[in-house]
């Protein structure tokens, strides 16, 4: 299978990490060659964010899984199509760190519940395919998701087999951003669609509302710097500029 085959090209960590980014900004962590950053951005909410992903915990199964596609609510996908549908990869923007090209993703937590503020990302997939409408919900022996033989790892946070990486954030409910995901374009083999599939609760129970996920984009307003600002002093000084890319 196609993903299986990409795997072996890829670097991972030898050992567990874990980026605590409950501390807001300017809290930021690398694993796997992608940077996590913690943001406080203001405000979101799905009428402002625009997702292109939207997952939410059901009954008694603690945890939330889900990725991005057309063809149907895999998982703990939550309805409608409008906040989860497939995205194109020639509409995202390139972000340029320390002379690195980024594609950026947001997060915003909803863990709203009496006492469990704090959100699990225990793991991060994204694949670049020519079917933005899957529907599986199995996975491969190396616990990457089976989508069809279009379709390429490009980044993920755990690769089955021992690693436990993962990313806390503090997710007080619905209308403020929590972490920047930036994963390397090189990463990314050339494809119509970008799937991110996520999976969150085995480290900490997740409650509240949806998880969603927002993609940076060419048609998105410029951010004046902000995106800059928001990561802190750690990252403030690498020159962050946006750049907008057509294929």
């Amino acid at each position: 299978m196609a993903v299986a085959a990409l795997t072996g090209a890829l670097t991972f960590s030898a050992r567990a990490t874990t980026i605590d980014l409950t501390g807001g900004p300017p809290a930021q962590g690398t694993i796997n060659g992608a940077i996590f950053a913690a943001t406080d951005l203001q405000p979101t909410g799905t009428g402002i964010f625009r997702p292109f992903l939207r997952a939410q915990q059901h009954g008694n199964i603690p945890g939330e899984q889900g990725y991005n596609t057309d063809g149907g609510f895999p998982f703990n996908d939550k309805h409608p199509h409008n906040f989860q549908h497939s995205i194109r990869l020639a509409s995202l923007a390139e972000f340029n760190i320390s002379g690195v090209e980024y594609y950026k993703f947001t997060l915003d937590a909803n863990q709203s519940g009496r006492t469990m503020h704090n959100f699990s990302l225990d793991q991060l997939q994204i694949y670049t395919s020519n079917n933005g409408a899957q529907t599986t919900e199995s996975f491969n022996p190396d616990g990457t998701v089976a989508f069809d033989a279009t379709t390429h790892l490009a980044y993920t946070l755990n690769l089955g087999g021992g690693t436990t990486n993962n990313v806390l954030t503090t997710g007080t409910g619905s209308g403020k951003a929590d972490m920047f995901a930036f994963i390397p374009v090189t990463d990314f083999v050339p494809a119509t669609y970008v799937i991110l599939y996520f999976a969150s609760g085995t480290n900490l129970h997740t409650t509240g509302g949806f998880e969603e996920w927002k993609a940076a984009t060419a048609a998105t307003a410029p951010d004046g710097g902000t995106t800059a600002i928001l990561l802190g002093g750690a990252l403030t000084g690498l020159g962050i500029v946006r750049r907008y890319v057509k294929r």
